[in-house]
C-alpha cells in the first residue's frame, strides 16, 4: 500500500529536517542500547556485522555471476527502411514584432524612465517594479532582440 507513492519516483525525496529528527532519534537510541557494553564487545559485534554483510555482499556478486538463467534475448521491434525527406524551411527575418508594436515598447520605455524623475512617479515605477517583477526585464529583453536580429 505505501509503496504505491514512491512507484513512479526515482528518488525518494524527505524533508531535511525530518530526515536530521530520525538520525537523531536513530543514534540516540543505538547510544542507549550500546551505553552498558564494553569497548571488547563493541569490537566483537562490529566484526560480526563486516563479516554479515561482507558475506551477503559476496554471495549476491558471485549469485548474479553463475545465474544459469536464460539471459534476455531483445529482439528487433521494426525494421523500418524507407526515410521521408522533407522540405527544409528556410527561414528569412519574419519579424516577430511589427515596427509599431516596437516603437510601442520603445515609448513605454520612455513612460517608465521618466516616471523615475518625481517622487509620486517613482513610487508609480516601485510598486510596477514590485507586482510586475517580470515586465521590466522582459521589456529589456525584447528591445534587445529587436535590435539585435532586425537592425534598422
Amino acid at each position: 500500500m505505501m509503496w504505491s507513492v514512491f512507484k513512479n519516483q526515482k528518488e525518494i525525496k524527505i524533508n531535511q529536517k525530518y530526515y536530521l529528527l530520525i538520525k537523531d532519534k536513530w543514534a540516540k537510541k543505538m547510544s542507549g542500547l550500546t551505553s552498558n557494553l564494553s569497548r571488547r564487545s563493541l569490537v566483537v559485534y562490529l566484526m560480526l556485522f563486516i563479516t554479515a554483510s561482507g558475506s551477503i555482499s559476496i554471495y549476491n556478486i558471485y549469485g548474479a555471476f553463475s545465474s544459469k538463467e536464460k539471459s534476455v534475448a531483445i529482439g528487433i521491434i521494426s525494421n523500418s527502411t524507407s526515410v521521408v525527406m522533407k522540405p527544409v524551411q528556410v527561414r528569412t527575418n519574419d519579424r516577430v514584432l511589427s515596427k509599431v508594436e516596437f516603437e510601442k515598447i520603445i515609448r513605454i520605455n520612455s513612460y517608465l524612465d521618466s516616471l523615475k524623475q518625481s517622487k509620486e512617479g517613482q513610487k508609480l515605477y516601485d510598486s510596477i517594479k514590485n507586482y510586475r517583477p517580470g515586465l521590466l526585464d522582459s521589456l529589456v529583453f525584447v528591445e534587445n532582440y529587436y535590435k539585435t536580429n532586425f537592425k534598422k
